[in-house]
């Protein structure tokens, strides 16, 4: 009797035991969802309602690779179709006319045709030499490589990039230290020359009157980021924001309400009509 009573407890012990390391396990389980869940909504409302600068800059780091490889695209189909005209012949062309016909690309960096064997010609509009790996983008036409990679000639502004629409002021450089992008603004603007070592003084002396400026390190080039120092407060936003959404949730309530009522009432006169209707049907019969 003592013995079963005795096994009936350490089978209640190891039952509780499991029990409990289920429930634990559990409970842990979802305290990191919801911990995970609360920090995607917390980054998703700072970044609706949070400081302008980041959501700019977000912005920026988003858009700034999808204008190099449309731009690198739109390059590579125009240099596809100059080559195919200048290396129809079996023979290699002059290269001094090859010279000519590149120098009229003013986003042509730099471009190097070669076969299996050796580099027939090798053109820098902008630098010394060809930069890394990472810059250069290639393509064959025919029996021939072609390397090339964006670059901008003196004196032609970078335009080829869609109006961004922000307050900021920004310049991007490549790896190779070529001013791509840039957007400047009434309060902040370069009036020496747009190198990145004037853009480096400039930051410098900037910094300590500039809340948010910085220099980010990109894989592929340096982005001097300049916000706007006249933006509107955090808390001014998030009131604005609430009381839109107090005002459209009324809206909603009161929308909904006058459909109800208005509803109830069709609903009162159909049945007060019907009423009617079968109290004549009623006096006619009688009669």
């Amino acid at each position: 009797m003592k013995r079963n009573l005795k096994s009936r407890k350490n089978k209640l012990v190891s039952i509780m035991k499991r029990l409990f390391f289920i429930i634990s396990s559990l409970l842990l389980f979802w305290h990191q969802s919801v911990a995970a869940e609360t920090f995607h909504f917390e980054s998703t409302v700072s970044e609706l309602l949070g400081n302008p600068a980041t959501v700019e800059k977000s912005r920026l780091l988003e858009w700034i690779p999808v204008w190099r490889k449309e731009e690198e695209s739109r390059l590579e189909v125009y240099l596809k179709k100059v080559l195919s005209i200048q290396l129809k012949n079996s023979s290699f062309p002059n290269k001094e006319k090859l010279k000519t016909e590149f120098k009229k690309i003013p986003n042509l960096g730099g471009i190097r045709i070669r076969n299996q064997k050796s580099t027939l010609f090798y053109q820098v509009s902008y630098g010394v030499e060809f930069p890394n790996l990472s810059q250069i983008r290639s393509f064959t036409i025919k029996d021939y490589y072609v390397d090339f990679y964006l670059g901008r000639q003196t004196g032609i502004v970078p335009v080829e990039f869609l109006k961004t629409g922000l307050a900021c002021a920004f310049y991007y450089f490549s790896e190779d230290e070529t001013l791509l992008y840039f957007q400047e603004s009434s309060e902040w603007k370069i009036t020496t020359e747009k190198s990145i070592g004037e853009l480096n003084s400039f930051f410098k002396t900037q910094n300590t009157n500039c809340q948010g400026c910085e220099v980010i390190r990109l894989i592929d080039g340096t982005l001097f980021f300049f916000p706007s120092q006249s933006g509107i407060s955090f808390w001014l936003r998030l009131t604005i924001n609430l009381l839109l959404s107090i005002c459209a949730f009324v809206l909603t309530i009161f929308f909904f309400r006058s459909f109800w009522i208005r509803n109830r009432e069709t609903l009162r006169k159909a049945i007060q009509t019907k009423k009617n209707l079968d109290q004549e049907k009623k006096s006619i019969l009688s009669q």
